[in-house]
């Protein structure tokens, strides 16, 4: 069975975007560091905002050369040439299915990633604390339950930022 991982950075009081859903509170090594991710990952898996925000803030869709699923309610796609597949049926049946043929890395989204972490569906977690605090914004979590996560790695980066990886589920 291949894996789920997801990297995703947080502020030190655990936001992953501002309340107006940007991202330019970002360390640029962090960029950096995600967009290298992205680029090895054998396919990708976000949330339809996430799907949207890329679109609208990057210009277009960069991911051409990667298979992309997109988790929604609604098939809202605007990139059908770009290997880009809406799940919007039975979407936890769907990416279990696709965990048996592909390795996902989840792009962006607390919301996609808590409900892996209740499905049992994630494997691993890789947060990058950003020392920031920003007060109010778009939470990482929301409605968890409780989960005992096993430490891989952690390490500080050049920027003071904190890198740690957690195993989820085996």
């Amino acid at each position: 069975m291949k894996q789920i991982k997801a990297h995703i950075a947080v502020s030190l009081d655990g936001f992953i975007a501002t309340s107006d859903n940007e991202l330019e509170w970002l360390p640029n090594e962090i960029k950096s560091i995600l967009n290298e991710q992205y680029a090895i990952a054998d396919s990708l898996l976000m949330g339809a905002n996430t799907y949207h925000y890329i679109f609208d803030h990057w210009g277009g869709w960069p991911y051409t050369n990667k298979q992309t699923f997109v988790v929604s309610h609604h098939n809202t796609n605007i990139t059908p040439n770009c290997r880009v597949k809406f799940l919007v049926n039975k979407q936890l049946e769907e990416i279990y299915k696709l965990r048996h043929k592909t390795n996902l890395l989840v792009v962006g989204g607390g919301n996609l990633i808590t409900t892996l972490i209740k499905a049992k569906l994630i494997n691993y977690i890789t947060i990058y604390t950003v020392p920031k605090l920003l007060g109010k914004g778009i939470k990482l979590f929301h409605d968890i339950p409780n989960c005992d996560l096993k430490l891989i790695t952690s390490n500080i980066l050049n920027s003071n930022i904190i890198c740690s990886t957690y195993q989820t589920y085996d």
